[in-house]
């Protein structure tokens, strides 16, 4: 078989595999947030100060969601993603209010509800009424 024909029959064997449902699809995971956790910024106190005086430096930034679905209760731990970085979700995000995470290869989540999931999958759908 000669080069080109191989590139078309490859190209048309992965079509119809998209096409079949054969490679991963898309889903989502909406939810009312229940719970924020974590710290979008902290101070960490060092150890060792000279003469009392106490240095400060900052530590890593963790943020996380509880949601209540249709399915249950899902506990997300968030990974800080620079296009959505974690520090706006925390100031946006709020208890009562509605979101959604598209599930890619980023996000792992477990059959017990418990996971993983880049900041820029979570998007904010509707904010509580207040």
């Amino acid at each position: 078989m000669k080069l080109h024909q191989r590139i078309l029959t490859t190209g048309a064997l992965i079509a119809s595999l998209a096409l079949n449902g054969c490679l991963p699809k898309q889903q989502t995971l909406e939810g009312t947030v229940k719970e924020e956790f974590g710290t979008a910024q902290r101070i960490v106190e060092s150890s060792g100060a000279l003469f009392g005086n106490e240095s400060v430096k900052f530590g890593d930034s963790t943020y996380g969601l509880v949601l209540e679905t249709a399915q249950g209760e899902y506990t997300i731990s968030v990974r800080d993603f620079h296009s959505k970085p974690i520090y706006a979700l925390a100031k946006v995000i709020e208890i009562g209010d509605k979101v959604r995470i598209r599930y890619d290869n980023s996000t792992q989540i477990g059959k017990d509800r418990i996971g993983v999931t880049d900041s820029d999958t979570i998007e904010l759908i509707e904010k509580a009424k207040k």
